[in-house]
């Protein structure tokens, strides 16, 4: 089914634990609004994690029907955000699309890498032509040239749409638009012991050419300061 997956990135409170919803009264109300966000109209479904990295950090993927249909969400977290941090929220379409009448399972990988790596708005058209045909031509040497039993569980990417771009020092033009890639794991140990086939190398390093250090995100505005890739441990919204 296509449309658009909005993924917000949020500090939790330490405090609230929507994994025990029984004995925390904050986690038991952050669960329902995670569930009852199905009455929006356009939704598909949802998936959210807490971050391997930074168990405080959690990750909400939400599928709609399209960009017109994704109401605005983040007022409605405020209450369950740790004092004085960042929040983020960005839509993209992802490909491949999952099957008619399905949604992205993010629960169905043990650990799904979440990389959004970022590139300079001045890049030229033939650049930008190339980089999208890289990203494509990575997908193929995880999901086809790594041996069997080290290939990622599934792997999907777009470009972030929403914002189209935003500001980064590491860029020429001050700008920058990003990517993302979702890829399914076994473990974060298994991802990173492909990073040594040759397979990944080949992939990663024409993109590596263009892409920016860091996220780029301004903390004190509230803007990014995730990085570019997390490990998130998905379950699914219902």
């Amino acid at each position: 089914m296509s449309g658009v997956t909005e993924f917000i990135f949020f500090h939790l409170n330490p405090a609230i634990k929507p994994e025990d919803p029984t004995n925390n009264e904050a986690g038991a109300s952050l669960l329902e609004l995670f569930k009852n966000t199905k009455h929006q109209n356009g939704y598909l479904g949802s998936s959210w994690g807490r971050s391997i990295e930074d168990e405080n950090v959690v990750v909400w993927v939400i599928d709609w029907k399209d960009a017109q249909t994704s109401p605005t969400l983040t007022p409605s977290l405020t209450p369950y955000l740790a004092p004085s941090t960042p929040l983020t929220t960005f839509y993209a379409t992802l490909s491949p699309p999952p099957p008619a009448h399905k949604t992205h399972d993010l629960s169905a990988s043990p650990v799904t890498e979440i990389f959004t790596p970022w590139f300079p708005t001045s890049m030229s058209a033939d650049e930008t032509k190339k980089l999208h045909e890289s990203l494509v031509a990575f997908r193929t040497e995880l999901v086809e040239n790594l041996e069997e039993g080290k290939r990622p569980r599934g792997l999907v990417m777009g470009q972030v749409e929403r914002p189209g771009t935003r500001k980064h020092g590491d860029s020429a033009s001050g700008e920058a638009f990003g990517m993302v890639v979702l890829a399914g794991w076994e473990s974060v140990e298994a991802h990173m012991k492909i990073k040594g086939t040759e397979a990944f190398g080949r992939g990663i390093g024409p993109i590596r050419e263009w892409m920016l250090k860091g996220d780029g995100g301004d903390v004190e505005k509230g803007e990014g300061g995730f990085g570019i890739m997390r490990h998130v441990r998905f379950q699914k919204a219902e």
